[in-house]
């Protein structure tokens, strides 16, 4: 059977649906399994950042038990020091040695402090809390395996014995032991803390705990950690493993010899599954300690996959019908009316156009007749086509102006995301300006919010968000008053930096950042009173720290997106500052203070040790605005006593009233008032 004949304007609309229905059905095919792909490629970063979060829970688990029990260790030896101060104070005074552990057992009582104990100079312990013992320290490690360790003290050969957490011989009980050699004579002053907190770290931080944490967002099925000898060291609850689908299966197991060897991730696809086996590497860079399995769902997957499929089948369908519908349609038109005018456009080029040549084509009604009458009319109606022009200009006009004021919304839109200063730099004589990176001196200013964790668990998401908003509104309202440029706000926590875009000098910029912080503390404290009288009974204060120093300042980021902001070393001296500066307090950087010591009242604090520093940060606590020159003060001072008081800044009344009580306790603890 012969094919009819197709016109060519028919083949040639037929040859284009073909191509387009082709073109359609295999682009969305190619781009859905393309999508496919890469939400794999997703799936699988994902599997290794979480193996990156395991190996950071892996190594706090070893480091914060022990970073926490040093810190113990500093507070005990404090106590055990005032301990030896306060029972050489009280046998000068004359108090006996059962008035001393009455006042000491006191204080057990009422504190977390769990035992004390005072020797002689032959090391018998006449002061202590139990009142049962009778004990007295030896030098011999085999008598006494733990108490031997502080014979030191009383031999003069240190000045303090620290002992770790461990059970003693006695008991089962874990204690942490501390001990000072005595101010007045040799003796054994020591002090001892039941070392609970220290298995609560333990348990609160442990791998398990992170891995049901993690599996309890219902994105992960499984988590399996593993040591470097593949030996399984944590893994989902038994009540999970119950379910069989979380078990370990052969195909997952085989290739954890060698991720752990070359330290490199692998992923195994299974029915319904992607498991991403990634390494752990020591926090040290000693290498690989280990692996991490972390099996997730493809479910969510492969109903993306199957949707796109869906929808490039509909497409291609909805393509071949429009295109066979208008195949069909075109076929049965005449090219006749083209033809006309294609002549009709040889003729006006030629200057020969008549005005009956497409009288037959004008009475059409679709849009060829339009186009002949249109064309008709170009040749014949010149002036009218430059009233056309006219009114299109003026549309264009009109046009443009409506652009030009949605461009200036727009930029009104864009002033609230940047400083005032920057706004004015990158938009001088309405044009955008670049701003190239440079070296600069800049004063810089860190702060958050104290326990702003806690908070978001105790708070509702509404009270929680209209504080933020409250404390950041008033927190930007300050920066700017001052003068200061936001650089970014990282939730709770706010970066601002002093001395560019604009700059009144290095001095002034740092003396401007120390007002500001001191205003912003003081914010905090009106703003809690706020917030208690509308109902929202918490505590609110933010620590802040603040550095002075050279800065790479400008334009950072890609050709798409691009950040003002600063880097460089002083940056993450301002960020240690903040890290370590107390609760409602300034903390500031030796080169601050040199800028401002002649307006504010500082107090120098412990060096500060920053990773990548090789020596001390020298730090500063900033106190508030320096008072007048002139003070009036009160200055005593005997052996065992001295007595300092600034009546410029203390409240009289209660100077008087602190001291007279310290008169009736010298007086109830059996003194006569005299200094000894």
């Amino acid at each position: 059977m012969r094919l009819p004949q197709l016109s060519f304007a028919s083949r040639l609309v037929a040859l284009v649906a073909a191509l387009s229905v082709g073109a359609t059905l295999i682009s969305s095919t190619l781009l859905s399994w393309s999508n496919y792909r890469a939400m794999l490629a997703e799936a699988e970063v994902e599997g290794e950042s979480v193996a990156r979060l395991l190996a950071r829970s892996a190594s706090l688990a070893r480091e914060l038990p022990v970073e926490v029990e040093q810190m113990l260790s500093q507070h005990m030896i404090v106590s055990a020091r005032l301990l030896a101060l306060f029972v050489d104070a009280a046998e000068k005074a004359g108090m006996t040695s059962t008035d001393i552990k009455n006042r000491l057992n006191a204080i057990t009582e009422k504190t977390v402090l769990d035992e004390f104990w005072v020797t002689d100079e032959k090391g018998y312990a006449y002061i202590h809390g139990d009142k049962n013992a009778d004990f007295q320290f030896s030098p011999s490690a085999e008598q006494q395996p733990q108490a031997h360790a502080f014979w030191a003290l009383l031999m003069g050969e240190k000045e303090t014995v620290v002992q770790e957490a461990r059970k003693r011989e006695i008991d089962n009980e874990r204690f942490k032991y501390v001990g000072v050699r005595g101010v007045d004579k040799p003796r054994i002053v020591q002090v001892g803390y039941n070392a609970r907190i220290l298995e609560e770290v333990d348990e609160q931080i442990g791998l398990p705990r992170a891995i049901d944490n993690l599996l309890g967002s219902g994105e992960i099925d499984a988590i399996f950690v593993f040591n470097k000898d593949s030996s399984l060291i944590a893994s989902p609850k038994a009540t999970r493993l119950n379910h069989g689908r979380d078990r370990l299966t052969e195909r997952e197991l085989a290739p954890l010899r060698t991720v752990i060897a070359s330290g490199r991730s692998q992923a195994i696809y299974s029915v319904g599954t992607l498991s991403v086996i990634s390494p752990i590497s020591a926090e040290n860079g000693a290498g690989v300690i280990g692996a991490a399995l972390i099996r997730m769902p493809t479910t969510r997957l492969n109903s993306a996959l199957a949707s796109q499929i869906e929808t490039a089948l509909g497409i291609a369908l909805a393509v071949t019908l429009l295109g066979g519908g208008l195949a069909a349609w075109l076929a049965r038109k005449q090219t006749a009316p083209v033809v006309a005018i294609t002549r009709a456009a040889r003729d006006v080029e030629r200057r020969a156009f008549s005005a009956d040549e497409l009288s037959d084509v004008e009475e059409r009604s679709d849009e060829v007749g339009q186009l002949a009458r249109v064309f008709k009319k170009m040749a014949l109606d010149f002036l009218d086509r430059e009233r056309t022009l006219d009114a299109l200009v003026t549309q264009r006009t009109q046009a443009l102006e409506e652009r030009n004021a949605e461009l200036e919304r727009l930029s009104a839109r864009l002033s609230k995301y940047l400083s005032p200063q920057l706004y004015g730099t990158l938009f001088k004589q309405n044009a955008v300006a670049s701003i190239p990176a440079k070296r600069k001196k800049l004063t810089i200013f860190f702060s958050d919010v104290v326990s702003f964790s806690e908070m978001t668990e105790r708070l509702e998401a509404e009270d929680l968000t209209r504080m933020l908003n409250d404390f950041l509104n008033e927190m930007a309202g300050l920066a700017l008053a001052y003068g200061a440029t936001i650089d970014k706000y990282i939730g709770d926590a706010v970066m601002i930096f002093f001395g560019d875009p604009e700059t009144r000098g290095v001095k002034e910029d740092a003396l401007a950042c120390i007002l500001m912080a001191l205003d912003m503390q003081a914010m905090t404290r009106r703003l809690e009173r706020r917030w208690r009288e509308h109902g929202l009974d918490q505590r609110f204060q933010i620590r802040v720290g603040v550095n002075t120093g050279y800065c790479t300042v400008g334009d950072f980021g890609s050709q798409e997106r691009m950040d003002y902001t600063i880097v460089g070393h002083q940056v993450n001296v301002a960020a240690r500052l903040e890290g370590s500066a107390a609760p409602g307090s300034i903390l500031i950087s030796h080169e601050t203070m040199t800028l401002v010591s002649e307006m504010i009242e500082v107090e120098e604090q412990s060096p500060l040790h920053v990773k990548g520093v090789s020596g001390p940060i020298r730090t500063y606590k900033a106190l508030g605005k320096k008072a007048p020159a002139a003070t009036e003060t009160i200055h005593e001072e005997r052996e065992g006593l001295r007595v300092d008081v600034d009546l410029l800044k203390a409240d009289r009344d209660e100077a008087i009233s602190l001291l007279q009580e310290t008169i009736e306790r010298l007086r109830s603890n059996g003194g006569d008032g005299s200094t000894g």
